[in-house]
């Protein structure tokens, strides 16, 4: 079981990651946020705007 938590939290660093490089944010800046605040992270990248 806790290994699907570790995968959800890498996923949503890859997710995050990949999302803010084509709405040109700082993906390294995301990618750490998706990968200790997780599905909020996710929450947060889908609701910001492109620069």
């Amino acid at each position: 079981m806790e290994i699907l938590i570790v995968l959800a939290w890498i996923a949503s660093c890859i997710f995050c990651y990949t999302t803010a490089k084509k709405k040109n944010l700082n993906a390294g800046l995301w990618a750490f946020l998706g990968f200790f605040f997780g599905v909020f992270a996710v929450i947060g990248v889908l609701i910001s705007k492109p620069k």
